[in-house]
């Protein structure tokens, strides 16, 4: 016979999570609403695309919103500030390395501790070793949130000390939701950095590792890369 415990049904993490779906749905429509506003305006570049999607959370203000003037206010010694900001900076970046990050539940959560916590390369690199490859394919299962695409290529780049683990990652991201649409939105420099990627990749990946060689190839192609000559 099950334990009060065992039937004890959770109700904080059930509204949690279901606050996260909402929260995750509504990101969802509004970004794909956006979008569809910005192929009707015909905007002239991709620049003028990504800054209509970005800001799709934003909301106009209202004759009666009021602006407080403190946040207009000079700042009055801009070094000592600077030095705040490096040394904020730094206190983020030994915050990720020491506190624990649970893995998220969807791309919403993802894209959050992404831009709350991983503030370098670096950062971005050990959220991903501590999410894993595998759970990546999870987390985006409905899409990639608008704009991570790039960022996670960008991250990846700078550090190919592990073949696998790179491949793998890229190797989930193709299995994400819509990535196809994701590929189209990324931005010309971000395009390059992806063939960079896979330029260095094929260079680092030893000949004789033929599996990792032909995995390579298949996500080349995925990633509509074309193969160096």
């Amino acid at each position: 016979m099950a334990s009060a415990k065992e039937d004890k049904i959770d109700f904080d993490k059930l509204e949690q999570e279901l606050s996260a779906a909402v929260t995750a749905d509504e990101r969802y429509w509004r970004e794909n609403d956006a979008k569809f506003r910005a192929v009707n305006q015909k905007v002239a570049t991709y620049d003028e695309f990504r800054d209509i999607v970005l800001a799709a959370h934003l909301k106009p203000l209202e004759k009666t919103d009021k602006i407080q003037q403190d946040r207009f206010k000079q700042p009055w010694n801009t070094i000592a500030d600077s030095a705040s900001l490096s040394s904020s900076n730094t206190s983020d970046t030994d915050t990720l390395q020491k506190m624990e990050i649970k893995i998220p539940n969807n791309g919403h959560e993802f894209a959050q501790s992404w831009r709350r916590h991983c503030k370098t390369s670096q950062d971005k690199l050990n959220y991903l070793r501590h999410i894993g490859s595998k759970n990546l394919q999870a987390i985006f299962k409905a899409e990639i949130s608008f704009g991570l695409l790039g960022e996670i290529i960008d991250a990846l780049l700078n550090d190919l000390s592990d073949n696998i683990f790179v491949v793998e990652v890229l190797e989930s991201l193709t299995l994400a939701g819509r990535f196809g649409l994701s590929l189209t939105f990324l931005s010309s420099s971000e395009k390059e950095n992806c063939e960079k990627l896979f330029s260095k990749l094929d260079g680092e990946i030893p000949e004789d590792n033929t599996d990792l060689k032909n995995m390579l190839e298949k996500l080349r192609e995925k990633f509509q890369v074309k193969t160096s000559s």
